[in-house]
């Protein structure tokens, strides 16, 4: 799943690195124990800021704790705080189920038959995370389907029209069980941590996507790869701007040692990761610009 939405290590205290790799290391760890063991092998960057902007939200109390790794076979420091890790990792098992089914349907030829494959096995762990929040599911997949009836429309449509659906599932994913201000701070913060990795993954792919025949939301805009090419310096400037409105919204909540991270996250490293992608192919873009 993606994995865009990450810190720039070069401009973290050593302590918020440290406490980043623990936040990491104890969502691998809980997310193995509680939804699936399969959720170690995909788990991504994005839900560790997702569960980095939960635990900024949250009452509990979490404790770091030494670990051995079933993978390094090393002692590893891991963050515990099982509420917020577990809806994490139940979070990751939804989205990434609705990735693959949507993947079957777009895919064709052997990727389609891999998808296939991997279809059951995401099954599994999506019907585990529905045993512990029933309705999740059906709560993120609503703005998934009114997204795939837009991308099925001849008609053509804006970047953000079309990054929108996509962009409320993420919003809803982290404002799910949580009231008042918190819910609206983590749809906000959500919202455009899905709309910086739905822009940005449909420029990664803009290239792939021509090649193959896939719908492509910037393609579709545009009206040809060529035409979508020479907008890219203007989609560099809307994911600048999500990258924005999300140090914004992390800004509104209570001030913690998560902070420090999540506004790395906004302020450099979400930026960093986009100017890769753009740099991988030769995309024009403007100099990246401090907040």
């Amino acid at each position: 799943m993606f994995g865009y939405v990450k810190p720039l290590p070069a401009e973290m205290l050593l302590k918020e690195y440290e406490l980043y790799k623990a936040i990491y290391c104890g969502l691998c760890r809980t997310g193995g124990r509680t939804v699936s063991r399969l959720t170690r092998f995909f788990l991504s960057y994005d839900f560790t800021a997702l569960a980095t902007l939960r635990l900024g939200l949250s009452e509990e109390t979490p404790k770091t704790e030494k670990r051995r790794c079933p993978y390094s076979l090393k002692r590893k420091q891991m963050l515990s705080c099982d509420g917020v890790f577990t809806y994490t990792a139940a979070a990751f098992a939804c989205l990434c189920y609705a990735k693959t089914a949507d993947d079957v349907k777009d895919e064709k030829g052997v990727a389609r038959f891999k998808k296939l494959l991997a279809k059951p096995i995401v099954g599994r762990m999506k019907k585990k995370a529905g045993k512990i929040f029933p309705d999740l599911y059906e709560r993120i997949l609503s703005p998934l389907k009114a997204l795939d009836v837009l991308e099925k429309d001849e008609e053509r449509h804006t970047a953000d029209e079309y990054a929108h659906h996509g962009a409320d599932a993420i919003g809803i994913t982290a404002a799910y069980g949580l009231e008042g201000t918190d819910a609206a701070i983590a749809y906000e913060a959500g919202y455009h941590i899905g709309r910086y990795i739905y822009l940005l993954d449909a420029v990664d792919d803009l290239e792939e996507d021509s090649k193959r025949g896939r719908f492509n939301p910037l393609i579709k805009h545009y009206g040809s790869f060529e035409e979508a090419l020479s907008h890219t310096e203007d989609v560099y400037n809307t994911l600048r701007a999500s990258s924005v409105r999300f140090s914004a919204a992390v800004g509104l909540a209570k001030d913690s040692v998560y902070t420090d991270i999540l506004q790395n996250v906004a302020r450099f490293g979400m930026m960093n990761t986009a100017k890769d992608v753009y740099d991988k192919y030769g995309y024009k873009r403007k100099e990246n610009e401090d907040l």
